[in-house]
């Protein structure tokens, strides 16, 4: 996934393809973390710019979402969490590491309950869940 400048139309067509748009997804026990290609830049680089800082597209994200029935609250409340990238590498680290922060909330045993859509060319490649967590 190129970070140039794409027109709006190449946009349009990439955003609209699940398997481009979509680098990582899993479930544990209900909670779901996602890590997606934006393709819009997040940095609001404009701002950066007016203060004489370096512009670097942040065009991934991920976000972390609570199951219905988890009561929302506190301070390690996850439900919503979000990070975002400038590249599919940071992304896919990122994933792993919010993946790791719902399996240290639910516990170490929630490691066996991790499912998902494996996307090739993503951190399931190579991620070591019983390492990680």
């Amino acid at each position: 996934m190129d970070p140039c400048c794409l027109t709006t139309l190449d946009w349009a067509r990439k955003h609209d393809d699940d398997d481009y748009r979509q680098l990582a997804a899993h479930w544990v026990r209900g909670w779901m973390v996602s890590t997606v290609w934006l393709g819009i830049d997040h940095s609001f680089g404009q701002f950066r710019r007016l203060m004489g800082e370096s512009h670097v597209p942040i065009i991934f994200e991920t976000m972390i979402f609570a199951p219905g029935d988890v009561t929302i609250g506190g301070e390690d409340d996850l439900d919503e969490y979000q990070e975002r990238y400038a590249t599919e590498e940071a992304a896919q680290a990122g994933h792993d590491r919010a993946l790791a922060a719902v399996v240290e909330k639910l516990g170490p045993d929630s490691v066996a309950d991790i499912t998902g859509p494996l996307v090739p060319g993503t951190s399931d490649d190579s991620a070591d869940w019983d390492q990680m967590c």
